[in-house]
C-alpha cells in the first residue's frame, strides 16, 4: 500500500509540474483506470471467513511522444481472496508496451502484455459485467494471459489481425529457456455490432532436464459477439466463447485437450434519469472439461453467473450486485454459490 501511494504522489507531483493533464486528449500526460470495491459471501462448505470486503485498483499512463510513437505503463493493486486489510495490498506491474504506428493500418508493439487469445480475457476490467472473468481464463495454460514479446496488430477495417511472438514464460517472468510462443488472432467485423474472431496459439518447451528435446501443443479459441439495438434505449448483447487447449505431450501418447465453453446475454436498459442512468442485467453460463490421459475422469466444471448493473449518477459509476453458482460433475465435490456487492469507478 505505502508503494501505491508512493506512486500516486509522483504522478500527481509531475502531473501539477507539468501544467498537462488529460483523460481523452493526446497529451503526453494520459491516465485512465478503475477502482473496484466488493463486499463478498462465499459458499463453499466452511469457508474461513464466510464473507469478507475486497478492493482492488488499476491505473494506467499513456505517455505519447508524437503521432507515431507512443507507450502504456499500467499498474495494479488488489489483495488476496481472503485478506482485506490495507496492509495487504501488493502494488504490481500488469502493461509495459512501446508502440509504434506506421499509419492508420499496422502497429508494432514490443514489452509485456496480454497475448491475443481469449476475448473473456482480453477484454478490459473495467468493462465486465460480473464479478469475476469466465472459468475459462483460468484455464489458458501457457497459451493465454500476458507474456513478454513483440506484437505486430493489423487494422483493416472489417478485420484485425494480431501476431505475437512472446518468451512463453508468463506474466512478468523472463525468459527461461530457448523455446518461444507463438499466438495469431484475427477479428472479423462483417457488419455494425456483430464479431467473428479465432484464434491460435503453439508453445514449445524441454522434455528433460537435458533440454535436448522438445515437446510442443497447441490451441485454439472461437468467439462471437453480437449487439443488436431493439430501441433508441434498449440494446441486447450476446457473447459466445469456445476453447481447446493442448498439453505439451509425447505424440504417441493416450492425451484428450481440455476444452470449455461460456455464453452471455447481456440486455442495456438506458434510463438517462438524473440518478439512475442505465441498468444492465447480465446472465452466463459456462462449462470446463479438463485435458486427460485415456479414460474421462468425468471432471468437469461449470458456473451460473447473475450480475445486475446499474450505472447511478454517471456510466462510470456502477454498483453490481451478482451471485455465481458453481457446479461439478464429480460426485465428490458440492456444487455452491457465492454472493457480491461491488461498486466501481471508472475514470
Amino acid at each position: 500500500m505505502r508503494n501505491f501511494m508512493i506512486l500516486t504522489l509522483i504522478i500527481a507531483a509531475v502531473v501539477m509540474a507539468s501544467g498537462e493533464f488529460s483523460t481523452g486528449g493526446a497529451e503526453l500526460l494520459k491516465f485512465k483506470g478503475y477502482v473496484i470495491s466488493t463486499f463478498n459471501t462465499y459458499g463453499e462448505e466452511d469457508a474461513d471467513p464466510d464473507n469478507g470486503f475486497n478492493v482492488l485498483a488499476t491505473i494506467e499512463w499513456y505517455p505519447r511522444l508524437n503521432d507515431w510513437v507512443d507507450a502504456k505503463i499500467a499498474f495494479k493493486s488488489q489483495p488476496t481472496k481472503y485478506t482485506g486489510s490495507f496492509e495487504d495490498l501488493s502494488l504490481t506491474t500488469e502493461d509495459i508496451t512501446i508502440n509504434m504506428h506506421f499509419n492508420d493500418v499496422a502497429t508494432f508493439t514490443m514489452g509485456h502484455f496480454k497475448r491475443p487469445f481469449g476475448h473473456c480475457y482480453t477484454r478490459s476490467g473495467s468493462s465486465m459485467y460480473f464479478r469475476d472473468r469466465a472459468l475459462l481464463a483460468g484455464t489458458f495454460g501457457d497459451f493465454g494471459k500476458r507474456d513478454i514479446g513483440a506484437n505486430v496488430g493489423l487494422d483493416f477495417g472489417v478485420a484485425d489481425i494480431d501476431l505475437a511472438y512472446t518468451n512463453g514464460a508468463g506474466d512478468n517472468e523472463p525468459e527461461d529457456d530457448s523455446h518461444k510462443s507463438f499466438t495469431a488472432r484475427a477479428v472479423i467485423e462483417p457488419v455494425d455490432g456483430i464479431q467473428i474472431a479465432g484464434a491460435f496459439g503453439s508453445y514449445t518447451e524441454n522434455a528433460d532436464s537435458t533440454g535436448e528435446t522438445s515437446i510442443s501443443a497447441t490451441a485454439m479459441d472461437f468467439y462471437t459477439v453480437v449487439d443488436q439495438s431493439l430501441s433508441e434505449t434498449v440494446e441486447l448483447s450476446f457473447v459466445g466463447e469456445y476453447m481447446m487447449i493442448g498439453e505439451p505431450m509425447e505424440d504417441d501418447s493416450d492425451w484428450t485437450d481440455a476444452n470449455g465453453y461460456a455464453v452471455t446475454l447481456l440486455a442495456n436498459f438506458d434510463l438517462d434519469g438524473n440518478m439512475l442512468q442505465a441498468v444492465r442485467p447480465a446472465i452466463r453460463y459456462e462449462n470446463n472439461s479438463p485435458g486427460y490421459t485415456g479414460d474421462d475422469p468425468e471432471n468437469d466444471e461449470g458456473a451460473i453467473d447473475f450480475c445486475l448493473n446499474a450505472d447511478l449518477y454517471s456510466s462510470k459509476n456502477t454498483v453490481q450486485i451478482g451471485m455465481r453458482n458453481y457446479t461439478f460433475q464429480s460426485e465428490d465435490e458440492d456444487g455452491y454459490t457465492d454472493m457480491y456487492f461491488g461498486w466501481r469507478m471508472k475514470f
